[in-house]
């Protein structure tokens, strides 16, 4: 009787998990991750997602993710219109809007995150962070005006 009891323990156990797994699977669309619309994105060039720490930008038809962590005593970044360029408040760090360093006490350039075409959404698979370039190693875009900071 016991060997029935192992069996069906076995069995229950392994559909449970299965059942998890495809769950998982179904609610959270196959990827998950931040996402927005690619019209929204085309439309705007770059969305800041603070609440998720994603910044998207509309790339030339070639949607990217970046982080918005300056790197430096956790600030973040934010999209400053005049320069075209992500600038961060506190200290001063300066990237290009590719995200490749630009000035300020940051090492590297923001961190990437792949993307993922979903239907007309552009996901951020933020289980794979990307380390930006190190500093000097991309020529940045020049600001197009002022800085904000």
């Amino acid at each position: 009787m016991s060997g029935r009891f192992l069996l069906l323990g076995s069995l229950l156990l392994v559909g449970l998990v299965v059942g998890a797994l495809t769950f998982g699977l179904l609610t959270s669309g196959g990827s998950g991750g931040p996402s927005v619309s690619v019209v929204e994105l085309e439309e705007r060039k770059v969305i800041h997602l603070v609440e998720d720490h994603v910044i998207f930008v509309f790339n030339d038809g070639d949607p990217i993710a970046l982080s918005d962590d300056a790197q430096h005593v956790g600030d973040t970044v934010v999209f400053c219109e005049s320069s075209r360029l992500f600038e961060s408040p506190a200290h001063g760090e300066k990237f290009d809007v590719l995200g490749h360093y630009f000035g300020g006490p940051a090492a590297r350039g923001l961190a990437r995150y792949p993307v993922i075409r979903d239907g007309d959404l552009v996901r951020a698979d933020i289980n794979e962070e990307i380390e930006g370039p190190a500093r000097g190693a991309v020529k940045p875009i020049e600001p197009a005006g002022d800085f904000c900071v």
